[in-house]
């Protein structure tokens, strides 16, 4: 089984920064209140451990330690708020450098898309349809208008409501990647003005009362719609038919790395 270990190293103008001992050795500091203390539970010199924390001080924009003398409560030491952020940090740098490894056997994934690769690493949403695409027009006026986008299938398209507060602030622009998320129950069983895509029905499961239908367009790209069983019953739904469905613009999401 493959079980790569991260080692996570920064540096800082051609100098050690921090690696996982100094990580450890700032953990340390932060539950026991004291530098020799944090030294003795990680196996390290009171002298190593000072020197580290000097060269963190000396590298980093902001203090990463505070020192208390005296007092009511005694001395100590502990993390600033700024070296508390960066653990954060760090912590999760590792953890997405650990999940990028898990994806490496999936063929499906595309490693030169960062967004569907970030998506697929970290990304949950309650949108049973995550669909990628790139941006292929932009009409918006300064309130609101449309964008429309390209599927991965390089075929299909689909026309999306967006404020021009969005297009902004996710900063679209032509050819753009972007991830459209729909969910299951705002897909209409039926044609209307926008967003009519041709499918066959690929598979129907049901409770009885509800019933989730898979639908594939011709190119391959699936799309789930979740409606009452007496509506399914109604059109006549069975695997391998095929019909028109449609996506309202105004029920699509957009998503994106700014």
């Amino acid at each position: 089984m493959f079980n790569p270990e991260i080692l996570l190293t920064l540096n800082l103008n051609q100098q050690l920064f921090t690696d996982p001992r100094r990580i450890a050795l700032l953990k340390a500091i932060e539950q026991t209140g004291s530098l020799s203390q944090a030294a003795k539970q990680i196996n390290i010199s009171y002298k190593t451990a000072w020197d580290a924390i000097n060269e963190i001080n000396k590298l980093a924009p902001k203090p990463f330690l505070t020192t208390a003398i005296g007092g009511k409560n005694g001395g100590g030491t502990k993390l600033s708020a700024y070296a508390v952020r960066f653990i954060q940090l760090y912590d999760l740098l590792t953890q997405l450098q650990l999940n990028a490894f898990k994806i490496l056997n999936d063929d499906k994934v595309p490693l030169d898309d960062i967004l569907k690769a970030t998506a697929k690493l970290s990304l949950q949403t309650s949108a049973r349809n995550q669909l990628y695409g790139s941006v292929k027009q932009i009409k918006t006026n300064n309130i609101a208008g449309f964008i429309t986008v390209k599927l991965s299938d390089e075929q299909t398209e689909l026309k999306v409501y967006i404020t021009q507060q969005s297009v902004e602030r996710l900063k679209l622009s032509e050819d753009k990647t972007v991830l459209l998320l729909i969910k299951a129950p705002l897909i209409e069983l039926n044609e209307t003005s926008n967003n009519n895509l041709l499918v066959t029905v690929e598979e129907i499961t049901t409770d009885g009362q509800w019933s989730e239908i898979a639908f594939v367009l011709p190119s391959g790209i699936k799309l789930y719609a979740s409606k009452l069983t007496s509506e399914v019953e109604q059109l006549a739904l069975a695997v391998g038919k095929q019909t028109i469905l449609s996506i309202h613009p105004e029920n699509i999401i957009v998503a994106t790395l700014i």
